[in-house]
């Protein structure tokens, strides 16, 4: 089973309609940072190093650890109020009531994320499944698919780096799938395992589908779709929808490392090949953390792309100013 545990808290895509991208503005170019903050940024990206998929005969034994929702927060600008505390065996409550250390995890991603870039963010929950298992996550709310919620497991706050990359790929996904980018659909947020939904919802798109939505034209994903991921759809397809089948898990990842290996220069990581919103946001968070690409591989150009948007391009300097100052 997976361990590094990028969680996205949405279904994936089985089929989208394609339609040619537009050229973009020419890249700017990536601020400085130096000093000691090179070596926090060199940390951060080893953290996350490793083929998730590249699975032995002991994860046919793997059993899931329990994951425990300990307190939901309300959002309001930097802060977060109104905390309630969900039913948790006795071991937890001294966690749980740990307000001092939830705020902290809080105050890592407002650290890194700018107000303006997560204004999407109106829910903050705590929760545990031990440490190094799921670090964080994002989702729609049902209520309220315009709004988003972060999730944070407090238990990996000793791995910062770990979760500092976490939250920056987790933070890729509300960039990259927030209504500005992706049209909310109410009924994918109520029934989001529906295989046949998600078919009915993608043949309707006329840009990429994502699984939560319809993207627009010019959002990044559909760029990003349109360029990387035309020519892999059919193969990579064969593969996705091997996850409905319960008896097949370890196949399903047997096959995505495959799938991954054949294409190992179109990828960042073998995580990047479970699904075009997982390439685009383990993407960003290598263009986050590590400098401009200088080679012309698929992997790098998707690092590239980034820089073709001058806001990216200053909200990650803000998001590595605030990681060097989390240092």
């Amino acid at each position: 089973m997976v361990n590094k545990a990028l969680a996205l808290l949405f279904v994936i895509t089985i089929g989208s309609v394609l339609l040619a991208w537009q050229f973009l503005p020419e890249p700017v170019a990536t601020p400085l940072i130096g000093g000691s903050c090179n070596v926090t940024m060199t940390e951060i990206v080893a953290s996350a190093q490793g083929d998730v998929y590249a699975m032995d005969e002991s994860a046919a034994d793997y059993v899931a650890p329990d994951f425990l929702y300990l307190t939901s927060y309300s959002v309001e600008g930097d802060s977060i109020t109104e905390p309630v505390l969900e039913d948790v065996p006795a071991a937890l409550e001294p966690q749980q009531s740990d307000l001092a250390l939830q705020q902290e995890a809080w105050q890592v991603f407002t650290t890194l994320i700018p107000p303006a870039d997560r204004d999407m963010v109106v829910e903050f929950n705590v929760f545990t499944d031990g440490y190094s298992n799921t670090l964080a996550a994002v989702g729609q709310l049902s209520e309220s698919p315009t709004d988003w919620m972060l999730e944070v497991d407090v238990a990996d706050l000793e791995d910062k780096d770990s979760l500092i990359f976490t939250i920056i790929h987790e933070y890729a996904h509300l960039l990259t799938l927030n209504a500005e980018q992706v049209e909310p659909d109410q009924e994918l947020v109520d029934d989001p395992f529906n295989p046949e939904l998600q078919i009915e919802k993608g043949a309707a798109c006329t840009y990429y589908f994502t699984g939560t939505g319809c993207s627009y034209k010019e959002s990044y994903i559909n760029v990003f779709y349109e360029r990387f991921w035309v020519n892999l759809e059919e193969e990579w397809s064969a593969i996705d929808v091997m996850q409905y089948d319960e008896d097949a898990s370890l196949e399903y990842y047997a096959a995505l490392y495959a799938f991954y290996k054949a294409h190992q220069d179109q990828f960042v990581d073998d995580y990047s090949v479970t699904h075009p919103a997982e390439d685009i946001a383990e993407s960003f968070t290598y263009f986050v953390f590590t400098p401009k690409p200088t080679g012309n591989s698929i992997k790098e150009q998707k690092i590239a792309f980034f820089y073709e948007y001058p806001e990216l391009v200053k909200l990650r300097s803000d998001i590595l100013n605030g990681a060097c100052s989390l240092d």
